[in-house]
């Protein structure tokens, strides 16, 4: 068990004796609370729930000869993965064992395999904390230590008590911040210099308009944003209200995935889908047939179908982003930005401002016309893991915010950034051109010409047709995609249908290649490409004069300035 000085601690004061909580250990190797159990438990349940996903095509195949679920021989299965679950967490339970001592967190775990794990606090980027829908009642809370932001680098201790969680991660983070080297502090004075200047204007505007007209309310709500603080001494920066969350359920619909995972299930769907129907007195054969009903009602029939399907997806969707975002809160504690929310388990990730590499922007086609942002804030890359939107630790999002607040939170990050611009320099026409080449022209001559050869005329209206979208998309894409750059900042726009936004600081490029084809070089057009630790950023068939302008400003700012971003 963890240290009386932890034990004693309640939930709901957690935050006030955060302060006060002993961190270091001691010499000897702690347990953690019984509580951990449920944790290795669902743990264990989760990895064999991945593993088998790859197993849904054969399960459905033999759905038909094991659908009897309650047959003694399926209880007994179940129950018997139960008691193996549970008890491959007590054992993991007894295996695992912590200390910090002397600023350094050590941990030992496993079962067949064991690992040692000792982390100095100064080699701690990130620490996250996690309240599972278990532990809440309890008060208890797992901390994840990232050392590297990558999903690979990390370390657990998977139950402490909340008030002990909060006291190592602020001790952690103060050691962090006084290892860090002389110019990183330096910038992030200057952060803190710019965030304080931006919370007394915001301040000053509240107090002068607090007895202006209605037209100033939306000002004034944004300094009260700026002017409110948590227990923890954090400015909140932007709060999501459910009915902001709802939008971003509707536009960021993502049931598509588990529609497809689902596919291999759909026979048995609709088989009781019909069952059920027989049952209320509706035949699907009866309708679909020529003789029973018009095109009109059937049409009428197939429409309803549809809208009510529609209806269904969008409200997984909704509850899956409610599930996500649930009490959304990003808040910012001196050179850090914090994001908490979930509905069931409470999750929280932190970011430094200093290591954030891009600022996202990103519109789809309905966020455009509800004239709202999918803001992210990246870090570096993790190569070889998966990116979870809510939980990676390279990727901060603010999830359906309005314009202005894109823009306002944008400059709280990169100050006097403005990513909604209109001097873009827009990329040649010729991209068009080498697309309708390249990737267009041969296809659709050999279908049109097939349809005209066997002489259906309706092969090469459809495949006219199909063309003609694709070459709408490939339109809208050289319309959208553009760059430029204020000597500060870099921005890219681009997109399709939807727009992207993109802002980055310079200094932070770690290579700029500059790329010319044969007929590009005779056209004295190049691509530029902008390599990060988050990625790499290209934007083609520039104007030559202006990609090598680019690249060597780049270059510059990297060379003269040197300053450290880690």
């Amino acid at each position: 068990m963890a240290s009386p000085e932890v034990e004693t601690a309640k939930p709901s004061e957690s935050s006030a004796q955060g302060k006060a909580v002993k961190v270091d250990t001691g010499e000897g190797w702690r347990r953690l609370s019984p509580i951990a159990i449920a944790y290795f438990t669902l743990r264990s349940i989760k990895n064999m729930a991945q593993g088998a996903i790859y197993a849904v095509p054969a399960i459905a195949v033999t759905a038909n000869i094991t659908d009897n679920i309650q047959s003694p021989n399926t209880l007994l299965g179940i129950a018997a993965l139960f008691i193996i679950f549970f008890s491959s967490g007590v054992v993991s339970f007894f295996m695992y064992r912590f200390k910090v001592n002397n600023q350094h967190v050590e941990i030992h775990s496993g079962v067949f395999s064991r690992s040692y794990t000792n982390l100095p606090f100064w080699r701690i980027q990130n620490v996250k904390i996690e309240l599972p829908f278990y532990y809440r009642p309890f008060g208890f809370a797992l901390v994840i230590l990232d050392t590297a932001g990558s999903a690979g680098e990390e370390a657990k201790i998977v139950a402490v008590p909340l008030a002990y969680a909060h006291a190592l991660r602020k001790q952690v983070l103060a050691e962090h911040q006084d290892s860090r080297p002389l110019d990183a502090r330096h910038s992030e004075e200057e952060h803190q210099e710019t965030g304080h200047q931006q919370t007394e204007r915001h301040a000053s505007s509240y107090v002068n308009d607090s007895n202006a007209v209605a037209n100033t309310a939306v000002n004034s709500d944004q300094s009260k944003r700026y002017l409110e603080t948590n227990e923890d001494g954090e400015t909140i920066l932007n709060k999501r209200s459910i009915t902001d969350i709802v939008i971003h359920g509707i536009t960021n619909n993502r049931v598509w995935i588990l529609l497809g995972a689902a596919a291999p299930f759909y026979d048995n769907a609709f088989g009781y889908l019909s069952e059920w129907l027989a049952e209320k007195g509706l035949q699907l054969n009866q309708l679909v047939g020529e003789q029973t009903i018009a095109w009109w009602q059937f049409g009428l029939y197939a429409f309803v179908m549809l809208m009510m399907a529609m209806a269904l997806v969008a409200v997984i969707s909704i509850g899956g982003a409610l599930f996500t975002f649930y009490d959304y809160t990003l808040s910012r504690h001196n050179d850090r930005y914090i994001r908490r929310s979930g509905l069931l388990n409470k999750q929280e990730v932190s970011m430094r401002a200093s290591r954030i590499q891009v600022i996202s922007a990103k519109q789809d086609w309905l966020d455009r016309i509800l004239k709202r942002v999918n803001l992210y804030f990246e870090q570096n890359a993790s190569i070889g893991h998966s990116t979870n939107e809510l939980m990676s630790p390279n990727r901060l999002i603010v999830p359906s915010v309005t314009e202005d607040e894109a823009d306002e939170l944008s400059r709280e990050v990169m100050p006097q950034s403005k990513i909604r611009r209109s001097d873009y320099q827009s990329i040649s026409k010729r991209y068009i051109l080498h697309w309708v080449i390249a990737g267009l022209s041969i296809p659709f001559v050999v279908g049109a010409g097939f349809g005209i050869y066997i002489e259906h005329l309706d092969i090469t209206a459809g495949v006219t047709f199909v063309s003609a979208i694709l070459l709408s998309v490939i339109v809208l894409r050289w319309w959208r995609w553009g760059v430029v750059s204020d000597g500060k900042y870099i921005y890219v726009r681009r997109g399709r249908i939807g727009v992207d936004y993109l802002c980055f600081e310079p200094y932070k490029v770690q290579q700029v290649v500059v790329k010319q084809s044969v007929f590009m070089k005779r056209r004295k057009l190049a691509t530029v490409q902008f390599v990060l630790a988050s990625g790499a950023i290209s934007v083609p068939f520039l104007p030559e004069d202006y990609a090598n302008e680019l690249a060597n400003n780049v270059l510059f700012e990297v060379e003269s300035k040197r300053k450290s971003w880690m």
